[in-house]
């Protein structure tokens, strides 16, 4: 099994919404699929800079994609928002506004290294450490990850 080396390069910040959303301040029901299958997803994608793009400075590259998610989340908004139950201790999300997790990562190995390796790939995904169930997880972690 391929040593991964992970390095978090500063702390997770929030990124909340770019303004406030339509639904702010009020539960969203969640789907009677989302009730039973309270299940983490995660997905992994990866890209190859153009030629372009192998010039842009990485802290540019994270301001863009920070900016770009605290727009999407105007629109996407129950994940900017935290799980929690209603009276009837029911799952739903509070529409807070609070934000998605957002992580910077480096990686000392390459994709090729890793290749489909799924134990390996889940390493290089940033876990909520103080997380001690569903509950405590944020409905959306994104991470930039680059790999050596």
């Amino acid at each position: 099994m391929l040593e991964l080396n992970v390095e978090i390069r500063g702390e997770p910040t929030l990124v909340p919404p770019a303004e406030d959303t339509i639904e702010k301040g009020n539960l969203h029901f969640l789907s009677n699929i989302d009730k039973c299958f309270p299940l983490k997803i995660t997905t992994v994608y990866c890209y190859r800079p153009t030629e372009n793009e192998g010039n842009i400075e990485e802290e540019k590259l994270v301001e863009v994609l920070k900016s770009s998610l605290s727009k999407v989340l105007v629109h996407y908004y129950p994940l900017a928002g935290r799980l929690t139950t209603d009276l009837e201790g029911r799952l739903v999300v509070d529409c807070t506004d609070e934000g998605a997790v957002f992580v910077k990562a480096k990686a000392h190995c390459t994709i090729r290294e890793i290749g489909d390796d799924t134990v390996a790939m889940a390493e290089l995904v940033y876990e909520s450490p103080a997380a001690k169930n569903i509950i405590e997880v944020p409905p959306l972690a994104a991470q930039i990850l680059v790999l050596a």
